[in-house]
């Protein structure tokens, strides 16, 4: 999941994101188990990474100026660059590749468009409708050249599944660019977004379904990075089930969530993905457990 802001939000504003505690570094661990089962029995098998800072961000005295992603061996992968408006709304980023999103809202201030660039031939625009105050439809155009590789900048704004199908598109595509578009329609339970089905050319269907808990929300108002569930629920996901159709089979994947918190402010995020597959009579059950701790500014 991305990582994003963490800090109690009060009458949000679109592209605004001014928290009382501003998250200073995240660290990243996990520890992934992979049972293989054939005719001759079941292994095991353990990988771990020990902590390490994955994320690091500047402040200036209301917005996030940037934010610094790093390897587990310390090297910086990427960093994004954050502009604002007067009324400090975010109205742009930048990579470090020339890539950048620009920010645009409609009359009612609501956040309308992100138009991302990477290159001259690779552009993806994601519009949102909404329903009163409340996004119900996003949809999501790209154009590509082949064999470009969706950049780390795009992938730190877009859900990772829209990532993967841009890249998978490109596997049947006949010309040296291609355009696609995706629909993500939105249902919501109350306050938390209870639904997302992401549809698209040759059939292409995603869904995802997701529980919370009662308790606030800490990423909410994050428009930097578009995983919808986060940017907008009231809640903490506690269940994430993803639901989508590869080859002749449909694959399900399944993440839960747990949260530990000092005072009101969360500190870690544990969140376990579980995945099972199948090949020529082999089967396949990995089970990894993320870690995510944030550090505040003091």
């Amino acid at each position: 999941i991305a990582l994003m802001a963490v800090a109690f939000v009060s009458c949000q504003k679109d592209g605004v994101y001014n928290p009382k505690h501003k998250i200073a570094k995240v660290y990243n661990e996990w520890v992934k188990t992979t049972v293989t089962t054939d005719a001759s029995g079941s292994t095991t098998k353990i990988d771990s990474l020990k902590p390490y800072v994955a994320q690091e961000w500047t402040w200036g005295d209301k917005t996030l100026e940037s934010i610094t992603s790093k390897n587990d061996d310390g090297r910086i992968t990427e960093t994004r660059n954050f502009n604002y408006d007067d009324n400090n709304r975010i109205i742009g980023c930048t990579g470090d590749n020339d890539e950048k999103a620009e920010y645009i809202y409609n009359d009612d201030k609501k956040l309308q468009t992100i138009k991302i660039t990477e290159g001259p031939n690779e552009t993806t625009t994601i519009d949102i409708a909404y329903d009163g105050k409340v996004p119900t439809s996003i949809t999501t155009v790209w154009t590509y050249t082949i064999g470009k590789k969706v950049s780390d900048f795009t992938k730190s704004i877009l859900p990772e599944y829209i990532c993967s199908a841009i890249e998978a598109n490109q596997l049947h595509a006949k010309t040296t660019t291609f355009s696609n578009t995706l629909t993500s329609a939105i249902e919501w339970d109350g306050k938390n977004i209870s639904q997302v089905v992401t549809t698209g050319e040759d059939n292409y269907k995603h869904t995802v379904t997701y529980e919370y808990d009662s308790k606030s929300n800490p990423f909410i108002g994050m428009y930097a990075e578009m995983d919808y569930e986060i940017a907008y629920s009231k809640n903490n996901i506690v269940k994430r089930t993803e639901s989508y159709v590869e080859g002749n089979k449909t694959i399900i994947e399944e993440e839960s969530f747990e949260y530990e918190y000092d005072g009101k402010m969360p500190v870690k995020c544990i969140y376990t993905d579980v995945h099972e597959d199948e090949y020529f009579g082999t089967t396949y059950k990995i089970t990894t457990v993320n870690t995510t701790t944030y550090e505040y500014t003091k």
